[in-house]
C-alpha cells in the first residue's frame, strides 16, 4: 500500500507534540481535520497507529514505525529548505577538515577540489593530527569534519562516523626499482635496502614498525625519518629506499611521484577510515554535503 509521505509526517508531529491541537496547528490544518485524516488512514490500514485511551495518545508499534519514516520526511525537507536557501544566497561557506597528514594530503586532497568544482563558494581549511586529537577537535568545535582511522578499542559514541573505505598499509618503492624485477620477491630481500620513516609517534610509524617485526627486519636501517608526506614519497621516488604508507595513498599519487607498490602482504591492521563529525541534524548545510559526497565518492571508487 503506498503511503502518503504527509500522512507519516502528520503521525510524526502527533507523537512529537503529544497533542493533537497542537500539531495540527503545526501541520497547518485544524483538529477535527487532522483527527479525521488519521482515522481515514487507520482505516485504509486496517491497523491502529495509536492507543486512545491514554492521554496524550500513545503510538503503536505500527505507528511507531511510521513516526520513524515521518521524521526521516521531515529532515529531508529542511535539508531542502536550508540547500534552497544556501544556493539562492549564494554565500562563501569555509568546512575546516582535521586529519592524519599522510592520507590526507595523499588521498583526501584530491577529492576536495571536486568538491569545490561542484560547490564553487566553498574554501577549505585543513589542520592534522592523530586519534585523540581529531575526536577533541570535532567534539570542541575546532574541526568540522576529521577523517578519522578508527583504532582498536575506539569509542566515539556521541559523534557520527561515515566509513569511507577499509585502510590498508603497503611497502612502497620506486617505479624501477631492483626488487622489482621479482614477481613475488622474498621480505628477506627488504633488508638490502634502507627505509623511509613517517613521523615518530604516528598510527602510520607504530604500523612500521609492526611490519618490520612482523618481516623479522627489526634491524633495517632507517635512512630518513619525520619527514612530510611529500618529502617521503619525493626521497623514495629519487632512491632505492622503501617505505610503508597507506596504500590509497599510493593509489592516488603513485603515478605522480612514479612509485609503486611491492607485492608483499603486510600485517597491519586494517583499520576502517571514515569521516567524524557531530550527528547529522547539528551540522551545517555544506558539512551534510561534503558527508554525501565523500561516501559515493569511495563508493564508486572502489567499484
Amino acid at each position: 500500500m503506498k503511503i502518503d509521505p504527509k500522512h507519516l509526517v502528520a503521525i510524526e508531529v502527533v507523537r512529537r507534540e503529544a497533542s493533537l491541537t497542537r500539531a495540527a496547528t503545526a501541520i497547518g490544518t485544524s483538529q477535527p481535520a487532522l483527527s479525521r485524516t488519521l482515522s481515514d488512514l487507520e482505516a485504509r490500514l486496517g491497523a491502529k497507529l495509536f492507543d486512545r485511551t491514554s492521554r496524550p495518545w500513545k503510538l503503536t508499534r505500527l505507528g511507531e514505525v511510521f513516526a520513524r519514516q515521518g521524521a526521516t520526511v521531515l529532515r529531508a525537507q529542511q535539508q531542502a529548505s536550508e540547500g534552497f536557501e544556501h544556493v539562492t544566497a549564494g554565500g562563501r561557506d569555509n568546512l575546516r577538515l582535521a586529519g592524519p597528514p599522510f592520507f590526507t594530503d595523499g588521498a583526501i586532497s584530491y577529492w576536495l577540489a571536486r568538491f569545490r568544482a561542484m560547490h564553487p563558494k566553498v574554501s577549505f581549511e585543513i589542520s592534522y593530527g592523530y586519534s585523540r586529537d581529531l575526536r577533541e577537535a570535532v567534539r570542541q568545535g575546532d574541526a568540522d569534519i576529521a577523517i578519522y582511522p578508527v583504532g582498536v578499542g575506539d569509542v566515539v559514541d556521541d559523534l557520527t562516523f561515515s566509513p569511507l573505505i577499509d585502510g590498508k598499509n603497503v611497502i612502497a618503492c620506486r617505479s624501477g626499482h631492483p626488487i622489482l624485477r621479482f614477481t613475488y620477491p622474498r621480505p628477506l630481500a627488504l633488508l638490502d635496502y634502507g627505509w623511509v620513516s613517517p613521523p615518530s609517534g604516528s598510527p602510520l610509524a607504530i604500523d612500521m614498525t609492526t611490519v618490520l617485526a612482523d618481516l623479522d627486519m627489526r634491524e633495517a636501517e632507517i635512512v630518513l625519518s619525520g619527514g612530510s608526506l611529500a618529502s617521503v614519497m619525493s626521497f623514495v621516488a629519487h632512491s632505492d629506499c622503501l617505505a610503508v604508507l597507506p596504500e590509497a595513498t599510493v593509489l592516488s599519487l603513485g603515478k605522480v611521484f612514479n612509485l609503486k607498490i611491492i607485492p608483499i602482504e603486510t600485517r597491519t591492521p586494517h583499520r576502517p577510515i571514515g569521516l567524524l563529525s557531530r550527528p547529522a541534524p547539528e551540522l551545517a548545510f555544506t558539512c551534510r554535503a561534503f558527508l554525501d559526497f565523500m561516501q559515493e565518492a569511495f563508493q564508486s571508487h572502489r567499484g
